[in-house]
């Protein structure tokens, strides 16, 4: 059974060809993506669990709201740093 890798598809190929002519790296590119895809998933469980404790907490949405955004802005201070 041969094993199938990302590199050997046709869609990294593609994939490949698309980026380049958009003057992108497409490691990069997918590496930027696969960020911003697991951004995405941690902020939408981050929601879920806002969105759960919120009415016992006491907080109000908008107070969840600035809460994430700080939260962010902490960890992006942190990936930053050496």
């Amino acid at each position: 059974m041969e094993k199938n890798t990302l590199s050997d598809s046709l869609l990294w190929k593609e994939f490949q060809k698309a980026a380049r002519e958009k003057r992108r790296n497409p490691a990069r590119l997918l590496t930027e993506y696969m960020r911003e895809c697991i951004e995405i998933w941690e902020d939408q469980k981050l929601d879920a669990e806002i969105q759960r404790d919120a009415p016992r907490s006491g907080f109000r949405e908008e107070d969840g709201v600035d809460i994430v955004r700080r939260h962010r802005l902490e960890k992006k201070g942190q990936r930053a740093a050496p």
